[in-house]
Protein backbone atom coordinates (compact mmCIF):
# COMPACT_ATOMS: atom_id res chain seq x y z
CA UNK A 1 0.00 0.00 0.00
CA UNK A 2 1.05 3.52 -0.76
CA UNK A 3 2.83 5.28 2.09
CA UNK A 4 1.36 8.67 2.96
CA UNK A 5 3.88 11.35 3.83
CA UNK A 6 3.19 14.32 6.04
CA UNK A 7 1.75 17.05 3.82
CA UNK A 8 2.84 20.60 3.37
CA UNK A 9 0.39 22.60 5.49
CA UNK A 10 0.18 26.24 4.52
CA UNK A 11 -1.90 29.30 5.21
CA UNK A 12 -2.23 31.57 2.21
CA UNK A 13 -3.57 35.11 2.21
CA UNK A 14 -4.98 36.53 -1.02
CA UNK A 15 -5.84 40.04 -2.22
CA UNK A 16 -7.20 40.76 -5.68
CA UNK A 17 -6.57 37.14 -6.67
CA UNK A 18 -2.89 37.48 -5.82
CA UNK A 19 -0.99 35.69 -3.08
CA UNK A 20 0.02 38.21 -0.40
CA UNK A 21 1.80 35.75 1.86
CA UNK A 22 2.42 32.07 2.41
CA UNK A 23 2.87 30.82 5.94
CA UNK A 24 4.21 27.35 6.63
CA UNK A 25 2.02 26.16 9.50
CA UNK A 26 4.43 23.33 10.38
CA UNK A 27 7.41 25.63 11.01
CA UNK A 28 5.33 28.78 11.65
CA UNK A 29 7.47 30.73 9.17
CA UNK A 30 6.59 33.10 6.35
CA UNK A 31 7.73 32.05 2.89
CA UNK A 32 8.43 34.24 -0.13
CA UNK A 33 7.15 31.57 -2.47
CA UNK A 34 6.20 27.91 -2.55
CA UNK A 35 9.06 25.58 -1.65
CA UNK A 36 10.28 22.28 -3.08
CA UNK A 37 8.59 19.78 -3.67
CA UNK A 38 5.56 22.01 -4.35
CA UNK A 39 7.49 23.70 -7.16
CA UNK A 40 8.21 20.43 -8.99
CA UNK A 41 6.22 18.65 -11.68
CA UNK A 42 5.41 15.59 -9.60
CA UNK A 43 1.79 14.55 -8.96
CA UNK A 44 0.18 16.44 -6.08
CA UNK A 45 -3.20 16.40 -4.42
CA UNK A 46 -4.23 19.54 -2.58
CA UNK A 47 -7.09 20.41 -0.29
CA UNK A 48 -8.26 23.95 0.31
CA UNK A 49 -10.03 24.66 3.60
CA UNK A 50 -11.41 27.68 5.40
CA UNK A 51 -11.51 26.70 9.06
CA UNK A 52 -13.74 23.58 9.17
CA UNK A 53 -15.17 24.13 5.67
CA UNK A 54 -13.73 22.07 2.82
CA UNK A 55 -13.58 24.36 -0.20
CA UNK A 56 -11.88 22.33 -2.91
CA UNK A 57 -9.87 19.21 -3.68
CA UNK A 58 -7.58 19.27 -6.71
CA UNK A 59 -4.76 17.44 -8.40
CA UNK A 60 -1.90 18.83 -10.44
CA UNK A 61 1.37 17.83 -12.04
CA UNK A 62 2.40 21.49 -12.28
CA UNK A 63 4.18 23.65 -9.78
CA UNK A 64 1.58 24.79 -7.27
CA UNK A 65 2.40 28.41 -8.12
CA UNK A 66 1.69 27.79 -11.81
CA UNK A 67 -1.53 25.93 -11.01
CA UNK A 68 -2.78 28.67 -8.69
CA UNK A 69 -1.90 31.42 -11.17
CA UNK A 70 -3.97 29.64 -13.83
CA UNK A 71 -6.86 29.06 -11.39
CA UNK A 72 -6.86 32.69 -10.24
CA UNK A 73 -6.60 34.27 -13.70
CA UNK A 74 -8.82 32.10 -15.91
CA UNK A 75 -11.67 34.05 -17.42
CA UNK A 76 -13.67 31.43 -19.30
CA UNK A 77 -12.20 32.12 -22.75
CA UNK A 78 -10.90 28.56 -23.02
CA UNK A 79 -13.94 27.12 -21.24
CA UNK A 80 -12.28 27.17 -17.81
CA UNK A 81 -13.51 29.86 -15.44
CA UNK A 82 -10.95 29.36 -12.71
CA UNK A 83 -11.21 28.58 -9.04
CA UNK A 84 -14.60 29.40 -7.55
CA UNK A 85 -12.88 29.97 -4.18
CA UNK A 86 -10.43 32.53 -5.57
CA UNK A 87 -12.18 35.49 -3.94
CA UNK A 88 -11.52 34.15 -0.43
CA UNK A 89 -9.08 36.27 1.55
CA UNK A 90 -7.36 33.46 3.44
CA UNK A 91 -7.27 29.67 3.27
CA UNK A 92 -5.40 26.69 4.58
CA UNK A 93 -3.85 24.39 2.03
CA UNK A 94 -2.73 20.80 2.52
CA UNK A 95 -0.55 19.32 -0.22
CA UNK A 96 0.57 15.71 -0.58
CA UNK A 97 3.14 14.77 -3.23
CA UNK A 98 3.08 11.34 -4.86
CA UNK A 99 6.01 10.83 -7.21
CA UNK A 100 5.14 7.13 -7.60
CA UNK A 101 1.50 7.62 -8.73
CA UNK A 102 0.31 8.44 -12.22
CA UNK A 103 -2.05 11.35 -12.80
CA UNK A 104 -4.82 8.81 -13.54
CA UNK A 105 -4.25 7.10 -10.18
CA UNK A 106 -4.18 10.45 -8.41
CA UNK A 107 -7.51 11.40 -9.98
CA UNK A 108 -8.92 8.25 -8.38
CA UNK A 109 -7.65 9.45 -4.99
CA UNK A 110 -9.20 12.87 -5.66
CA UNK A 111 -12.61 11.35 -6.44
CA UNK A 112 -12.51 9.09 -3.40
CA UNK A 113 -11.47 11.98 -1.16
CA UNK A 114 -14.23 14.28 -2.42
CA UNK A 115 -16.77 11.49 -1.92
CA UNK A 116 -15.39 10.77 1.56
CA UNK A 117 -15.72 14.45 2.52
CA UNK A 118 -19.35 14.31 1.38
CA UNK A 119 -20.00 11.09 3.31
CA UNK A 120 -18.34 12.30 6.54
CA UNK A 121 -19.47 15.94 6.61
CA UNK A 122 -22.78 15.76 4.74
CA UNK A 123 -21.53 18.33 2.20
CA UNK A 124 -19.51 18.31 -0.98
CA UNK A 125 -16.49 20.64 -0.91
CA UNK A 126 -18.15 24.04 -1.34
CA UNK A 127 -16.44 25.04 -4.60
CA UNK A 128 -15.82 21.64 -6.17
CA UNK A 129 -16.46 22.04 -9.90
CA UNK A 130 -15.83 18.52 -11.12
CA UNK A 131 -14.48 15.14 -10.13
CA UNK A 132 -12.67 12.70 -12.42
CA UNK A 133 -14.16 9.35 -11.47
CA UNK A 134 -12.43 6.09 -12.28
CA UNK A 135 -12.26 2.70 -10.66
CA UNK A 136 -8.94 1.66 -12.16
CA UNK A 137 -6.84 2.20 -9.05
CA UNK A 138 -7.77 0.02 -6.10
CA UNK A 139 -5.54 1.94 -3.69
CA UNK A 140 -7.36 5.24 -4.20
CA UNK A 141 -9.91 4.76 -1.44
CA UNK A 142 -7.30 3.76 1.15
CA UNK A 143 -5.08 6.74 0.35
CA UNK A 144 -8.12 9.07 0.52
CA UNK A 145 -9.03 7.68 3.94
CA UNK A 146 -5.48 8.21 5.21
CA UNK A 147 -5.48 11.80 3.93
CA UNK A 148 -8.90 12.58 5.43
CA UNK A 149 -7.94 11.03 8.78
CA UNK A 150 -4.66 13.01 8.79
CA UNK A 151 -6.60 16.25 8.38
CA UNK A 152 -9.07 15.34 11.13
CA UNK A 153 -6.26 14.50 13.51
CA UNK A 154 -4.01 17.47 12.69
CA UNK A 155 -6.36 20.41 12.03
Amino acid sequence: MERINTPSHLEIKFENRQIVYIKDLVTNSLLKTFQNPLTTKIPKIYIIKDKAEYLYVGVTLQSLRTRFRYGFNANGESGYHGYKWRDKSIAQIYVWCFDELSSHQLESVEAELVFLIRAKTGNWPTYQNEIHFNNDYEGGREIAEKIFNWILTNS
